[in-house]
Order: structure tokens, then sequence, then C-alpha cells
């Protein structure tokens, strides 16, 4: 197995290719090398996979989801036929469009290049793979939180709330007087997580509009935040 790497994942952690997830890239890489396909792009590697390969070999992931757009019917064709799409295999590697996988807007800053068997994977940091489980935060997310922050010592409360300040868009009360799922699912990760409940107003969205604010934002434009914001 050829393995080559553009920047390293982080100062002390590296990619395990013997967990399952590894397993199944090293297949994929190598087919898509015996087969000479040209990838325009690196891999989006996504979902539990990258916890499972990085962080903690023991993490649960069922499958691997990855990204390839412009090539997605191609990349669809290799996984398929080294059987290991979804109903032929177990651990099976999902191919799904880019935009199933929101992290935080500055995901791109913070990712890194590994290039298997010739092949470019684009690996999302831990940060951004948690902040895409926010959206969703069901039991096995938050675990995702907990095993990260044990094994890394990240996020930290302000480093996690600087990086919600980035979507603080999202943040919004809906026709019908809910709140985002974002919204909800901060409020219900902060006392699980940092011991103690969080004003998302006054600490995510405010501070954001004060910033604006302060930089001489037209006011008529703040207002039409807020007005969207619900706030």
């Amino acid at each position: 197995m050829l393995i080559s790497r553009g920047k390293t994942i982080s100062a002390t952690l590296q990619p395990d290719w013997n967990t399952p997830a590894g397993q199944a890239l090293a297949k994929l890489s190598l087919a898509i090398k015996q087969k000479g396909l040209l990838i325009q792009r690196p891999i989006i590697v996504f979902g539990s996979a990258p916890l499972q390969i990085c962080i903690d070999p023991a993490f649960l992931s069922a499958d691997v989801d990855v990204s390839l757009t412009g090539q997605s019917e191609e990349l669809e064709k290799v996984v398929d036929e080294i059987g290991l799409s979804k109903g032929k295999a177990p651990y099976y590697i999902e191919v799904v469009a880019e935009y199933i996988f929101r992290p935080g807007p500055n995901w791109r800053e913070r990712a890194e290049i590994i290039t298997l068997n010739d092949v470019p994977f684009l690996f999302p940091a831990s940060l951004d793979i948690l902040l895409a489980k926010l959206r969703r935060l069901e039991e096995k997310d938050i675990f995702a939180f907990e095993l990260v922050r044990e094994k890394t010592g990240h996020p930290t409360e302000s480093e996690l709330l600087h990086e919600l300040r980035s979507s603080y868009d999202i943040y919004y009360i809906q026709k019908n007087g809910r709140k985002s799922a974002l919204w909800e699912n901060t409020e219900k990760l902060w006392p699980r997580f940092f011991g103690r409940a969080i004003d998302v107003r006054g600490e995510i969205i405010q501070p954001v509009l004060d910033q604006l604010a302060a930089t001489g934002t037209n006011r008529d434009y703040l207002e039409e935040i807020r007005v969207r914001l619900g706030i």
C-alpha cells in the first residue's frame, strides 16, 4: 500500500488504514489506481469514518460517506464493482452529494489531503465532523463529541462558540415559532458537553450583530438580518 501525505491530519494523530473504514478506502483507492481512473479533485471523506480512521479505531461507523463532485457516477461504478456498495457489503461505501456534508463555513481551510495508492482523499478536521453532526445530534453524535474531546482535548467551549458564530444565520426562529434545528441542538448539547446552559441569542447571534454594527454595516441590513433570524 502506497501512502503519502499533503499536510498531516494533526501533529499527533495519524490515519489508521487497518480500521474497517481505512480498509474500505484502501480497497477503493487501489481499484481506482488499477483502472487508471483520473480523479480531478480529492475525494471528500466525512461522517463518522474520519473519526474511526484518525481519532479512535474503536469508534463505530456503519459506512464510509464519500463525495466527488463531477465524478460521482464514475466513483459509484468503482464502488459497486469492488463489492462495497450499499446492500453488497455489511460495511459499505456510500457516494453522496457534497451538500449532504454540512460543517462550518471554514472547513476547507482545516481539511487535510492524504494520498493513498496515488488517490487523493480530503479529510475534514474533527471539529468540522462534529459541527456537521450538530445538525442532527442523536445520542451517538453526542458520544462523538465526547470521544473527540477525550482523545484530543478539543473542541473547547471558546473554539466551538467561535465556529458557531460563523454560522449565525442558521440560528433563526421559524414561522411556526419554533427554533431552527441547529438552535435546538446547540441548547441540547451545551449542558451535556460543557455543563451549563447556553443563551444562543446572547452568546452566538448578538456578538456577531454587534461586530457587524461596529464595522459600519448598514443599519437597514442589520435590521433585515434581525427580522430574518426572528430576534
